[in-house]
């Protein structure tokens, strides 16, 4: 079963990024309401990979392409980011902080299947992760990803795809300034 937090996440992507219209062909291609989906909602393996075979086709994209896109969209979610730089005060230290990424998306999410992550430092600012996952198509939505936050941290990062991994190579850690983040609240303020 595919936990609908990732079917959701690949039509608000979809909406989001391309419009409704593009939403309501891949309804009609994969059999969905047009209405939306449902994120506590179980859906059947087939569905992920039958909406992204949709959209490819109707964007004219590649899929590799196209999730990859979809991970660097996800740091733009104010949500997610959020949650996602309490993993690190330093982009070094949310790269090396995606092994736990498994175990915390299943105890927020109970049933979410993200892949294990295992992350070494390969030498200075360099990184190599192993990924391992049930489904494929995760290593390009990661890759996306960690390039999206590497922007979010004000870092000028190089991640590539390698095997069953990634590595993430890091050239300057402060190429420009990052988003404001704290982890202090601003909890009272009006």
């Amino acid at each position: 079963m595919m936990h609908g937090f990732v079917i959701r996440g690949i039509e608000l992507f979809l909406r989001a990024r391309h419009g409704d219209a593009v939403w309501a062909d891949l309804c009609r291609d994969c059999g969905l309401d047009r209405r939306g989906t449902q994120i506590l909602h179980e859906y059947g393996q087939d569905v992920a990979p039958a909406m992204i075979r949709s959209a490819c086709k109707s964007l004219q994209l590649g899929r590799e392409e196209l999730l990859e896109d979809i991970g660097g969209w996800i740091p733009r979610l104010d949500s997610v980011r959020h949650i996602m730089r309490f993993s690190g005060s330093s982009f070094q230290d949310f790269v090396l902080s995606l092994d736990d990424l498994h175990d915390r998306g299943s105890a927020v999410l109970p049933g979410l299947i993200l892949p294990r992550i295992v992350t070494l430092r390969s030498g200075p600012g360099s990184y190599r992760l192993s990924v391992s996952a049930d489904q494929d198509g995760w290593l390009p939505v990661l890759c996306g990803f960690l390039r999206g936050m590497a922007d979010d941290y004000g870092v000028l990062a190089i991640v590539e795809t390698a095997d069953s991994g990634l590595t993430v190579t890091i050239i300057d850690d402060s190429f420009a300034e990052g988003s404001r983040f704290s982890m202090h609240g601003t909890a009272g303020a009006a």
